[in-house]
This record gives structure tokens, sequence and C-alpha cells, in this order.
């Protein structure tokens, strides 16, 4: 599913909003590439130690710190975030391009799936009648 980072009133739509479309849950979230602008990074740490975890491999969050990195990222530029369920089992991919799309995958076995499909599309078309 393409989510356009923009709207029609070239309005920036953040990381922030992607995620919460999602509904709450327990997965392990992963930033695994990122570029982007931060206003602030959670725990107070600087952008340079952020690419030093980066560096040395997956940024792991749970679904509360994802959100405090999303509320951090003033505009994903490029990059992926993958949430995986217990097993490790990838339910959702992120996906950021160009500063132009956000590109969301989910596992259709994920019980949530279509709900969270439908809510993405009339999120949208909401926003295409701005």
């Amino acid at each position: 599913m393409i989510i356009p980072m923009w709207t029609s009133e070239r309005t920036l739509v953040r990381l922030r909003d992607v995620l919460q479309l999602l509904p709450p849950n327990n997965w392990r979230w992963k930033v695994e590439d990122f570029d982007g602008v931060f206003g602030r990074l959670p725990a107070g740490i600087t952008w340079a130690q952020f690419q030093e975890m980066a560096a040395a491999g997956p940024v792991a969050f749970d679904w509360d710190g994802i959100q405090q990195f999303a509320d951090g990222v003033d505009q994903m530029i490029e990059g992926r975030i993958v949430a995986t369920d217990e097993n490790d089992a990838t339910l959702v991919e992120l996906d950021a391009f160009d500063s132009t799309e956000y590109e969301l995958v989910t596992d259709p076995a994920w019980s949530g799936a279509t709900a969270f499909a439908s809510a993405v599309r009339s999120e949208l078309v909401a926003r295409q009648a701005l």
C-alpha cells in the first residue's frame, strides 16, 4: 500500500502519522535503515549515537519506543522499519522512498491486516478531499 508523503495541500505526512494508523501492539519494531531529519531523538541520544547504533544492526523498539522515535522525526527521507511478532515473523514493513512516499506491506496472516488496510484507504481518501 502506497501512502504519499505529501498531501494535496503540500503538508508533510510524518512517520508519526503513518504509525498512528496502526493499533497499539506488543510487536518488536526494528529500524533497519534510516535517513531523515530529527527534531529530537528519544532518551536524549544524539544523531551520531543513533547512527552508531544503527551501524551495529537494527535498532529495536517496543510500541511506545517507536512512537517516541517517530515523535522526534521531522521528516523521514529514506529507510525501512519492520515490525515482528514474538516468533520474529514480519507483520509490517514500512519503507520510505526519497521523501515522496511510504510503502506499507502487511502480512495477510496478521489478523488485523484487512481492518488496517481499510482504515488506511479511508484516511487517504479523506486527505485527498482536503
